[in-house]
């Protein structure tokens, strides 16, 4: 602290008016402020009350989003209610092989039409009309209970080679459905069928793909199968070439893996080894290092075989 010295009795007097006045000065000027200070926080106040409004905007959104989530939930369980209901199971595509060796094919539809084959046929045989394919076709109707059963009724033909067809009239049999097995069986000799699955589907546009079939030049039924792999197969269920190597009523067969050509007119090519099947014996080739070309015509959805004379084949739905 640093030391003025006594103060004079005047010069006391004068500094106590001027704090006076100093005071005086003070308080109007606290006074006029407060006066603003109370104005200003009045009208800071009203900005404040009017700008409450946003957040009441902002609160209804969530309300709206949470709708939208709820109505999404409903797509899922309709969808998967449709897909839980169960076909026929005898409608389809179905393969056997016979008690005495031959090719036995069954296909049904959701209408009940069905048709049969049996690429040797020991009831042709017991008719006098050799060991010929055969063929069954009719209507059928289903009783789809604890035991599901299909009973078939329609005509059935043989193909004898150098002669006429031979009818053998109305023929009626049961076929019965093992659930756990996902099998079919035929109630009169017990021969079991499995189901034949349709190739599955292409990555692309591939029209090959699929299954198909064609009745040969010598009136025969021929199958074909292509996937989109390129691996496939065929079955004509009489063949005259197996008949001239002395295999009579022998069923041919070729397969393997081929190559496309998707680009102007589509074409599928192969080199197979192809085999006669005779009914009773194993397979024998019949020939090796064989290319087969199949071209795809897109205005009739059919497939031919171009060989000596083109077999034309369908696509099986």
């Amino acid at each position: 602290m640093v030391d003025n010295g006594p103060v004079e009795p005047d010069s006391g007097r004068a500094r106590s008016g001027l704090i006076g006045v100093g005071i005086l000065a003070a308080v109007a000027v606290v006074a006029i402020g407060a006066i603003i200070l109370f104005q200003s926080g009045g009208g800071a106040k009203t900005t404040t009350t009017v700008a409450v409004a946003p957040p009441t905007t902002t609160t209804e959104a969530p309300t709206t989003t949470t709708e939208a989530v709820a109505t999404t939930t409903l797509a899922p369980t309709t969808t998967t209610t449709e897909a839980e209901e169960d076909p026929n199971p005898f409608v389809g595509w179905c393969a056997a092989t016979d008690v005495d060796g031959s090719f036995l094919d069954l296909s049904v539809d959701a209408d009940g039409v069905f048709m049969y084959w049996d690429s040797a046929s020991g009831i042709c045989e017991a008719n006098g009309l050799a060991h010929s394919p055969q063929t069954w076709e009719g209507t059928a109707v289903f009783v789809l209970d604890e035991l599901p059963t299909m009973t078939a009724t329609g005509a059935r033909e043989c193909f004898p080679y150098g002669e006429d067809n031979g009818t053998l009239g109305e023929a009626a049999a049961d076929f019965l459905y093992d659930a756990a097995a996902d099998m079919l069986e035929f109630a009169l000799d017990g021969v079991r069928y499995t189901r034949a699955p349709l190739p599955p589907p292409s990555t692309d546009s591939n029209p090959f793909v699929g299954l198909w079939e064609a009745t040969d030049s010598d009136g025969t039924r021929v199958t074909l199968q292509i996937d989109g792999a390129g691996t496939w197969k065929s079955r004509d269920t009489r063949s005259g070439g197996c008949e001239n190597m002395g295999l009579t009523y022998a069923t041919w067969s070729a397969g393997g893996t081929g190559m496309f050509n998707l680009e102007d007119t589509p074409t599928f090519e192969g080199l197979t080894t192809t085999f006669c099947h005779p009914v009773d014996g194993d397979p024998v080739p019949r020939s090796q290092d064989v290319v087969f070309t199949y071209e795809y015509r897109q205005s009739t959805d059919e497939v031919a075989l171009l060989l000596f004379l083109e077999t034309i084949f369908t696509r099986v739905p």
